[in-house]
């Protein structure tokens, strides 16, 4: 049996294990998340009518009318203040929700844009965690996979300046080496090399095989 704790903590690929592991996976984080979902509710007094911020979202909170939690949503992506139980425009509303928030036990969380790594959750607490060389973080197992077999959405758009993008900027596609990544500004758009052809983001063009060694996975 894959040790899904150990795995993540040691940072090992498990690649091989994947499929008994995957069922394993699915059913830890089902109870992470059932958890979650049963512990966010406010306990409401059927005497008072209160408000209470989500600690899962910045833009929805809790009223409390009759003993009953209702989720509400600020409108036009308004932050909900709870020092003057009101929404208004992120800039004057001190909230931070990280990946991790609320979350209990183990749980495993994307990073937007970037698969190289992902976010492990333990109890609320955040660790960083890298992939190893020629695998990809993937959603559906909660874990790294070959880079070709990853269903994670690569953006290396997100940091680039739309103001300064240049559509002259190239960048490898960690999935396949044939692939490369063009930014129009922060959307990527992905170009494929010619036939018995490579990426190299050495010489940013594609290059016969023997010219550039292809990353473990990726080819």
């Amino acid at each position: 049996m894959c040790k899904l704790v150990q795995k993540s903590l040691r940072q090992a690929s498990c690649n091989v294990a994947i499929p008994c592991c995957y069922f394993l996976v699915r059913f830890v984080l089902f109870v992470v998340l059932l958890g979650l979902c049963n512990a966010q509710e406010p306990v409401c007094d059927p005497t008072l009518t209160s408000f209470h911020a989500d600690p899962l979202s910045c833009t929805q909170y809790y009223t409390c009318f009759n003993g009953v939690a209702t989720l509400q949503t600020c409108p036009d992506q308004k932050y909900y203040d709870a020092s003057r139980t009101l929404c208004d425009i992120p800039e004057n509303v001190p909230c931070t929700i990280g990946p991790c928030t609320g979350t209990t036990g183990l749980a495993t969380v994307a990073i937007p844009g970037d698969c190289t790594g992902y976010k492990l959750c333990l109890n609320g607490t955040e660790f960083d965690m890298k992939c190893a060389t020629g695998t990809l973080y993937d959603e559906t197992y909660g874990d790294c996979v070959m880079a070709k077999d990853s269903k994670c959405e690569e953006n290396p758009c997100l940091t680039v300046d739309p103001a300064t993008a240049s559509p002259s900027t190239f960048y490898p596609s960690l999935k396949l080496c044939k692939n490369y990544i063009i930014c129009n500004k922060q959307t990527p758009v992905v170009r494929t090399c010619l036939s018995g052809t490579v990426f190299s983001p050495t010489v940013a063009k594609c290059v016969p095989p023997a010219d550039y060694t292809c990353p473990p996975g990726t080819f």
